[in-house]
């Protein structure tokens, strides 16, 4: 019988910043009570519509059903920060500099305080203004707007999400509800994301090398994703934003950024997103990689589009892969070049994600992994802490007491 479970546990507060975490960290966990659980996998879901629960409860019981394993899927630090999750849109003082500033280029004077849902009176203002002949018939004010993630989360982006991933399978292995197939301490774990989920599962071995057994990557990206980080909008809102819209109003078109507690304006600033920041959120870090591979090394499966990838870069993929390979890892990376590589279910469309089945991934790529892991010699780490220097700060992740802990140093 396919038994469903949810967790709610603490997981890890935003050492990075000083800040204490309030919300906890949920995950549903997935299992055949009749069955030895062959190793634990993780779903690790993606942003936007790649986080719905339907489909992902669906996948889970599919998986769990025809592998005999576990299947845990988290919703990581910051997943509800969609609309389509719950997000809301607000403006924050930078947005609001922007619309000023946007507004007196056209001569139009605007408060100080001006709120989110105050813009569908500029937005009918601005209607005015053009039906009169006072602006072009197809203008449109570019604003950039801010979105509040779900429990009142922010965009922290990669470091508490891949501890989350960490805490959910150290949490599960410690009170696992099923029967496993060997030891659970020697349980495989196996982490499968597409996009954002599959980079986060990359940080996630990165920081916890001993724990994750193999990775199964649809469209990662290599390096840190500037358009994402919510941080765009200091640099050049137009060109680094997560995503623009003009379906909310006439005359407005917003650039969309998650709230984060980052700047790039003052370095003085504890919040600084310095080099070092930057540098333990990369996958294809040359020295990080150097220092991971002298520990267990997880098996790598990848899948990437070679062309019309926007959010990740083909080339710093192959790169990462090429890297891994040098360093021993079992890395093999399928880079999708030809529309007749694609086959209209497995692999969709040449853009970034492919329009991937990840239920057809899994059914492809899963069984050879769990076959060359139980295959091979067990790898024994007993020092389960790893530190990596960049800079003038040194990150070191240890496990301890069940969760993963993160300490930095200057």
């Amino acid at each position: 019988m396919i038994i469903n479970k949810i967790y709610e546990i603490p997981s890890c507060d935003d050492v990075e910043l000083g800040i204490k975490r309030d919300s906890l960290l949920e995950f549903k966990l997935c299992y055949n009570d009749e069955k030895l659980a062959r190793a634990l996998v993780f779903v690790v879901p993606g942003l936007g519509g790649d986080a719905n629960e339907n489909y992902r409860e669906h996948l889970a019981q599919f998986v769990a059903s025809e592998f005999e394993v576990a299947v845990a899927s988290p919703n990581y630090h910051c997943i509800g920060n969609r609309p389509q999750t719950g997000a809301k849109y607000f403006l924050n003082d930078l947005d609001k500099i922007i619309l000023k500033n946007k507004c007196s280029k056209i001569g139009i004077e605007i408060p100080n305080d001006i709120s989110y849902g105050e813009l569908s009176v500029l937005d009918t203002y601005l209607g005015n203004i053009k039906a009169s002949g006072g602006l072009p018939s197809d203008f449109k004010l570019e604003i950039s707007v801010t979105l509040q993630p779900t429990k009142n989360e922010y965009q922290n982006f990669g470091v508490m999400q891949a501890q989350d991933v960490i805490n959910a399978a150290l949490f599960i292995k410690a009170n696992p509800p099923f029967k496993p197939a060997t030891d659970i301490d020697e349980l495989p774990v196996v982490l499968v994301g597409s996009s954002h989920g599959a980079y986060i599962n990359a940080l996630a071995a990165k920081f916890a090398p001993w724990l994750v057994d193999g990775l199964i990557d649809n469209s990662s990206y290599a390096k840190l994703n500037w358009e994402l980080i919510g941080l765009g909008k200091e640099i050049d809102y137009l060109k680094f934003r997560e995503y623009s819209t003009d379906i909310y109003f006439k005359n407005i078109k917003i650039y969309v950024f998650t709230k984060t507690m980052w700047t790039l304006l003052d370095k003085s600033s504890p919040r600084y997103f310095s080099q070092a920041r930057e540098d333990i959120r990369n996958a294809l870090d040359a020295a990080h990689l150097k220092v991971q591979s002298a520990y267990p090394k997880p098996i790598y499966v990848g899948y990437h589009c070679a062309v019309n990838d926007h959010c990740a870069s083909p080339k710093e993929k192959a790169q990462l892969y090429e890297e891994l390979r040098k360093l021993g890892f079992d890395a093999t990376l399928h880079m999708i070049k030809d529309e007749n590589e694609l086959d209209g279910r497995f692999l969709k469309k040449l853009t970034h994600g492919l329009e991937m089945s990840i239920k057809l991934l899994i059914a492809k790529e899963l069984p050879p992994i769990l076959e060359k892991i139980a295959s091979r010699e067990k790898q024994i780490c007993k020092n389960k802490s790893i530190a990596y220097r960049s800079d003038e700060l040194e990150y070191k992740f240890s496990e301890a007491n069940g969760k993963i802990n993160l300490e930095i140093k200057r």
